[in-house]
Parts: structure tokens; sequence; C-alpha cells
């Protein structure tokens, strides 16, 4: 009986589309990408040093981040200390509480330098900028927003408050005054943006003096 080179390709069961996730390799990459960005900044840092770096081909890096671009987001968003959640904030029993407990994390020198790099590429490279925007920015919108919903659930805000609105104030402000002005962010300016913005608009009342 004649085998066809159709009926091979059915009995084949098939692929999935996108790219098959390999969740180890994808560490090591990521991993290889953080170590580059804070040795070489985000200009040193190319797709095939990664690749050597992590010991595999620069063809496998490309299949999971087309661009240096995303890597270079992903390298910094993925790094676990990085990024919070409303799960990683202490319930202070207060919105000011929670709020001022997220400013103070201790963060290390390599995911400062991590920062100042992606900082760099941001004000470097449109496309970096809205990347950053659109996953660093929404990373901490989520956290406003539940910490939000806390202080809902323990009666400080008003029912009817835009939480939506108002968990995008804090990402914006920080990310316009890192990316678009490129000034550091201290411990001052985010209590006194806590108390004379966010505060006032989610619970109404007057800033602090």
């Amino acid at each position: 009986m004649q085998v066809h080179d159709e009926d091979v390709v059915e009995a084949v069961p098939a692929r999935r589309p996108g790219r098959r996730r390999d969740d180890s390799k994808d560490d090591v990459i990521l991993e290889a990408a953080r170590e580059l960005i804070a040795e070489r900044g985000y200009e040193g840092m190319t797709m095939g040093a990664v690749a050597e770096r992590a010991g595999t081909g620069k063809a496998t890096v490309y299949r999971r981040w087309p661009s240096k671009v995303e890597l270079t987001v992903d390298a910094v968003i993925c790094g676990r200390a990085m990024v919070l959640t409303v799960d990683d904030v202490p319930d202070t029993g207060s919105l000011r509480g929670d709020l001022m407990a997220t400013r103070g994390r201790p963060q290390g020198a390599r995911n400062d330098e991590l920062m100042h790099g992606l900082h760099q590429a941001a004000q470097a490279d449109p496309q970096v900028a809205a990347v950053f925007h659109e996953q660093f920015v929404t990373a901490r919108t989520a956290l406003m927003r539940g910490l939000l919903e806390r202080a809902l659930e323990r009666g400080e805000i008003a029912p009817g408050r835009d939480l939506d609105m108002i968990a995008t104030v804090a990402p914006a402000m920080i990310a316009y005054q890192k990316v678009v002005a490129g000034r550091k962010v201290g411990p001052e300016f985010i209590e006194r943006m806590i108390d004379t913005i966010i505060l006032p608009l989610a619970t109404g009342e007057s800033p602090q003096a």
C-alpha cells in the first residue's frame, strides 16, 4: 500500500500555535539579560550576548522575545523583587499606611542598576517607553487597585469612587518623573504624592497639612 505524504502529515499530531514554552530556559535567558543590563547597561546588552551568557542559541532567544525591547522589559518586570502585588503589602489598617509600606521596600544595588538601565532605554527609545508603560505601569496600577479595594472594604473609601481612575494616578506620575522628566523619585516625593493627591482623591478629605 502506497503511503502518501499527506497521510504522514495527518498522522502527526498538530502542533499548537505559538512557541512552546520552556520555563526553565526562559528563566535562564531572563537572568542572563538581567546580568548583562546590570553590567553593561541597555546599549551593551545584545541578543547575542544574552544567548551566549544563557548557553543557548540566538534563535532560541528570538523565538521567545522577537525584539531586544521586549526582552529588556520582561527581564526587569519578571524579576520578582521588582514587582509587588497586593498580597506582598501588609494590611496596616489604613490606606495611608498601606501606601507608605510600598515605598520603602529595599531593592538592592542590582535592581537599582536594572531600573536605571530601563529608564535610560525608555528615554532613548520610544518603543521601550511604550512597552514600559504597558507592562511596568500596568503592574503598579493593579497594585494600587488592590490597595484601594482593601481600603474600600475597611470603609475608608465611600462607595461610588472611581477606583480604576484613581489607581492610575500614582503609577502615571512616577513613570512621568522617571521616564519623561528623568528625575529620581525618592521617599519624600512618594509621601507628598500620597498625602496631597492620592488620599484626597480616594477619601475626599483635604490634604494633610
